[in-house]
């Protein structure tokens, strides 16, 4: 029986990204096998191996989840691998890298590189990582346009691909009424005439959210209707609580946590709102477009995929001296425009080729070499 091990630093990635891919391999006879932290049961899948990955790339607990790794592909000889997500996409292929001359073909979907082209020791580390893992990357999938001049100036994979994602499901944010929308923001307490900055994600330092808090501090002196909605917890959410409180922005902020319903907050708030530093390609910024709703954002890569300032969001630089007062001033400008709000508005959706229906046929051409759909049109993959 053909056999298949997906990999993830997280079994939420799994759950969120990976099932429509999954279910292809099910119903083609595969025996699908995942590697994860706090990896789970599904009905889908056939087994699962909780893997522990440590943030920090050179810690020796991912020595350890690199040998596991190693015992499970000796053991199950799956006919192909596939990782997601920087450290456990290094862990797995360092695993067959060691596995020896009977390996399974490897395929790496990079979410996001978290290095760049400078000579900074973060980007030396991850990248040093990626290029020793090359030689097993039988097939490379990139999400946006750094990281896709990135594999190929440092030829990270035997073949390069490209897609837009790893597709969005429309049928997962359906619109709303209007009695709904009105109804959840009252249930988050605020004016009628507040505008609603949402921001979505895990709270790291990669995401930035204490920028957010000090530019609306920046901001609240001049206008006082606007506020910022927190969908997510993490590592720095109490830190990011600590902080609001200490500039007084309790009635200004609402911490929800983790959040099931997004789509609600997506359809009931008025723009979306990220600082983050470092980007693959945000599915959050693809959901809230998808949504009508327009992006406030950091220029950085992945998000300047997606939004082209003054037309669908507003770009602000995060490493700029004094960030916080640069986003203050472009919140001011926003605010200040009735026609800027509209304009972006107007021009807030999401393209076709993002969506699973475009996606789907692309990575399984990528992923399965018999993939053959004579009901779906298979876009052309380019190999660089």
């Amino acid at each position: 029986m053909k056999s298949i091990l997906i990999c993830a630093s997280r079994m939420s990635h799994i759950i969120n990204f990976h099932l429509p891919y999954i279910r292809y391999f099910k119903e083609r006879g595969y025996e699908v096998h995942i590697a994860a932290e706090n990896a789970s049961e599904h009905p889908l899948i056939d087994r699962c191996f909780d893997m522990p990955f440590v943030k920090n790339p050179v810690s020796p607990k991912n020595l350890s989840t690199i040998s596991k790794l190693k015992k499970l592909i000796k053991q199950n000889s799956y006919t192909m691998v596939y990782s997601n997500s920087t450290l456990a996409g290094a862990a797995l292929r360092m695993a067959v890298k060691r596995a020896g001359k009977n390996r399974p073909y490897c395929v790496h979907i990079s979410h996001g590189y978290m290095f760049d082209d400078k000579k900074g020791v973060r980007s030396v580390v991850y990248r040093t990582a990626e290029k020793l893992t090359a030689s097993v990357t039988d097939s490379l999938v990139v999400m946006n346009s750094e990281d896709l001049m990135l594999a190929r100036k440092y030829r990270l994979g035997k073949n390069v691909f490209f897609t837009w994602g790893m597709g969005l499901r429309s049928e997962l944010f359906p619109e709303i009424g209007e009695a709904e929308r009105k109804a959840c923001r009252n249930k988050l307490g605020f004016a009628d005439n507040t505008v609603i900055l949402l921001c979505v994600g895990e709270f790291s330092g990669r995401k930035n959210q204490a920028l957010l808090i000090k530019a609306l501090d920046a901001l609240r002196q001049k206008h006082r209707n606007v506020a910022i909605v927190f969908a997510g917890d993490g590592a720095d959410l109490a830190d990011c609580r600590s902080l609001a409180e200490r500039l007084e922005l309790d009635s200004h902020i609402r911490f929800l946590g983790h959040t099931k319903d997004v789509n609600t907050l997506y359809r009931s708030c008025d723009v979306l709102i990220s600082g983050a530093l470092m980007e693959g390609l945000p599915f959050n910024v693809m959901e809230a477009l998808h949504c009508n709703m327009p992006v406030i954002a950091s220029r950085i890569k992945g998000h300047i995929d997606l939004i082209e300032n003054n037309k669908n969001g507003l770009l602000f630089d995060p490493l700029a001296d004094n960030p916080a007062q640069k986003l203050a001033e472009v919140l001011e400008g926003y605010l200040d425009s009735p026609e800027l709000q509209q304009r972006l508005k107007a021009n807030a959706f999401l393209e076709k080729k993002y969506y699973i229906e475009s996606v789907e046929p692309k990575l399984l051409s990528i992923l399965d070499k018999d993939f053959d759909d004579t009901q779906i049109k298979i876009p052309e993959v380019s190999i660089l």
